[in-house]
C-alpha cells in the first residue's frame, strides 16, 4: 500500500507516517487535485483543517467563489479554543485557457466534479446553507484582486500570531477553496508567485496550508505548480468509490489509493 525507495529500516507505513508528522511539525503546503463529489472534497478539507483533533486550531478559510456562506460543515466541531477567520475573493475571470508565460491554464474540470445543485463548480461548501443561521460568517474580509488577497492572508496570519502570543506547530490551518478562479483571472505565472509567497509566510510560523484545484494531476498547470508543495493529494472516483492518494517529496513517498472515508 505504501511505497518509497531507499527508506532504510522500518516499515513503509511507519516511515510514511513519520514523514507526515515531520511536515506537520515544521509546516507544510498541500495541493489537492482531481475530481470527486463535494461531500468527499469537504471530508478532505475537514481533515486538513484539523477537525478530528482536540488540539486548539486557528483556521483561515479563503473562498475564491466570493461566497463564504456554505462553509458551516467544515467547522461544526469547533471548540471554545478554536478561532476562525474568513476571506472572500470575488473573481474577475478572463477566458479559460489564457495564462501568463508559456504555460496554458486549462481550467476544464475533471469529469464528475461539477455539482448538480451548486451553481459554482469550484465551491466545496454544502449544497444548501439557507436553513443554517451559523453558516454566514460575519467577519469575512472581502477582496477583489490577487494582491489584496495576499495582503489579507498575511494580515490574518499576523492577527492570529498576536492573539495567540505565538502559534504552536500546525495550530494554524489555511484552506484555499480553489485555485481555478485565480488561474482564470491572472494566469499561471502570477498564481505561481502568489502561492510561493503565501506558502513561505505559512511555513514561517509552522502552519499548514492547502489549496484545491479540480484538475487532473498530469495537466500542464498542475505540473508547473507541483514543485511548490510538500504534499500532493489526488482524488478520484473509481468503481463507485471516492479515493485519495497522498504523495510526498516529489513522488518518492506515496500512500497508494485509499478510500476517502478512511481519512
Amino acid at each position: 500500500m505504501f511505497s518509497r525507495k531507499d527508506w532504510g529500516d522500518g516499515s513503509d507505513e511507519e516511515r510514511f507516517s513519520g514523514e507526515l508528522a515531520r511536515l506537520k511539525r515544521q509546516g507544510a503546503s498541500i495541493l489537492v487535485v482531481g475530481a470527486v463529489q463535494r461531500a468527499h472534497r469537504r471530508a478532505i478539507c475537514r481533515r486538513l483543517f484539523g477537525q478530528a483533533t482536540t488540539q486548539p486550531r486557528r483556521r483561515l478559510f479563503v473562498s475564491t467563489t466570493g461566497d463564504c456562506r456554505r462553509t458551516s460543515t467544515l467547522f461544526d466541531e469547533a471548540t471554545a479554543s478554536d478561532h476562525h477567520a474568513f476571506i472572500s475573493y470575488e473573481a474577475h475571470s478572463r477566458s479559460a485557457g489564457a495564462a501568463a508565460g508559456n504555460v496554458e491554464t486549462d481550467v476544464e474540470l475533471d469529469a464528475g466534479s461539477k455539482p448538480e445543485s451548486n451553481p459554482n463548480p469550484y465551491s466545496i461548501g454544502a449544497d444548501d446553507s439557507s436553513t443554517d443561521p451559523q453558516s454566514d460568517p460575519l467577519s469575512a474580509t472581502e477582496v477583489t484582486s490577487l494582491a489584496e488577497l495576499g495582503i489579507a492572508i498575511s494580515n490574518a496570519i499576523e492577527t492570529f500570531e498576536t492573539e495567540s502570543n505565538g502559534l504552536a506547530p500546525a495550530e494554524l490551518r489555511i484552506g484555499i477553496e480553489s485555485l481555478a478562479p485565480l488561474l482564470e483571472a491572472y494566469g499561471a505565472e502570477r498564481v505561481f508567485k502568489f502561492v510561493h509567497l503565501t506558502n513561505g509566510r505559512t511555513r514561517d510560523i509552522d502552519g499548514m496550508i492547502h489549496y484545491h484545484l479540480p484538475m487532473k494531476r498530469d495537466t500542464d498547470v498542475v505540473s508547473v505548480l507541483t514543485p511548490l508543495f510538500d504534499i500532493v493529494i489526488e482524488l478520484r472516483e473509481h468503481n463507485d468509490t471516492a479515493q485519495q492518494r497522498w504523495t510526498i517529496n516529489d513522488g518518492t513517498c506515496s500512500s497508494g489509493w485509499l478510500p476517502i472515508e478512511q481519512s
